[in-house]
């Protein structure tokens, strides 16, 4: 359509180019719309990427550190299963074979201690722990009954011996002789009997038959010094000695006719031996001191115990009496007081 020189365009001709330049210009403003720009998503994808590396980074440290410490775990498992099945094969006293790996125990590259470290398997490590300590307890003590039951056996079968030659002694002999030689038994009897049950308890003065009247007192503190403790009535090595021999000759089992002379005789020359040597005697005087203040302690505190009790009573019954008796208590409690 052309239009001449001065003559204005209709309106139908205005609407029909309008259509036409928008529907020329609307492929290119869909097409901007719908796709961004090369640059932008790239600058998008890369970001996403570098998030998506990070977060795999940190899940694989993390397993790799899981499996670590499963491995560590499984490994100290094993450490203390074997440790665990050697026991029973252990010598005596410790429970574990000798040079072998020890529960927290120093000395040489073959000791282990358990992990101290936090982790989830830390409560089953200190399980095992105590587990091991309690056989190692067991095993000690079934070891330790089982030497005595020896050596109760063996005792028995000397006794029985030694009584057996006794009686077959006294057949050889007259009336007389029978006599005097079942009277010195009975003495020897007592002397054996004193010193085995003195040595059960573990009272070694009393094995000797001394008497210890020893005294500590102290250590005493005056402002900054100090001195003591000062000892009274210590029994000298030299009176132990003594002692020891004129026992010895007495027990000894073959001078000796009781059946359970061998064994007192061992259990004098254990306690002598104690009594004798300065450090092993100063152990046992301190265990002897910490036991008579734990003894004195408990019964100062019964008597404290006691005495508050009394007292209570005491003053309840007085409330008591002077309740019932009303204004009569004060004059017959005076005239029972002048009584009494």
């Amino acid at each position: 359509m052309l239009l001449r020189r001065g003559q204005r365009p209709s309106f139908n001709a205005i609407l029909l180019l309008a259509i036409v330049i928008v529907f020329n210009a609307s492929p290119s403003i869909l097409r901007n719309h719908r796709k961004p720009q090369p640059s932008l998503l790239f600058c998008l994808a890369d970001d996403a990427v570098e998030e998506d590396d990070d977060f795999l980074a940190e899940i694989l440290a993390e397993q790799a550190r899981e499996e670590e410490e499963l491995a560590r775990m499984e490994a100290e498992a094993r450490e203390f299963d074997a440790m665990k099945a050697r026991m029973p094969s252990a010598g005596s006293g410790s429970g574990m074979p000798g040079g072998g790996p020890k529960m927290g125990g120093g000395g040489g590259g073959a000791s282990r201690t358990m992990p101290k470290g936090a982790g989830p398997g830390n409560a089953n490590f200190s399980k095992l722990e105590e587990d091991l300590k309690k056989k190692e307890a067991l095993h000690a003590n079934k070891e330790a009954a089982q030497e005595e039951e020896k050596t109760s056996q063996e005792a028995e079968r000397i006794r029985l011996k030694r009584e057996a030659a006794f009686e077959a002694e006294l057949k050889k002999m007259n009336d007389d002789q029978r006599k005097k030689a079942q009277a010195q038994k009975r003495k020897d009897a007592k002397v054996v009997k004193r010193i085995l049950k003195a040595h059960t308890s573990g009272k070694h003065y009393a094995v000797l038959g001394i008497r210890n009247l020893e005294v500590q007192l102290g250590p005493f503190y005056i402002r900054n010094f100090s001195f003591g403790p000062l000892v009274l009535f210590r029994v000298r090595t030299k009176e132990i000695k003594r002692v020891y021999r004129n026992l010895a000759r007495t027990v000894h089992p073959d001078k000796n006719k009781d059946g359970r002379a061998e064994e007192a005789f061992h259990a004098l020359e254990s306690s002598a031996a104690i009594l004798t040597d300065e450090k092993q005697r100063s152990d046992y005087d301190k265990r002897i001191i910490n036991a008579r203040r734990r003894r004195n302690k408990y019964a100062m505190e019964k008597v404290v115990v006691g005495g508050s009790l009394a007292w209570n009573k005491s003053v309840k019954s007085l409330r008591m009496a002077k309740r019932v008796l009303g204004p009569f208590s004060t004059p017959i409690l005076v005239v029972g007081s002048l009584i009494i």
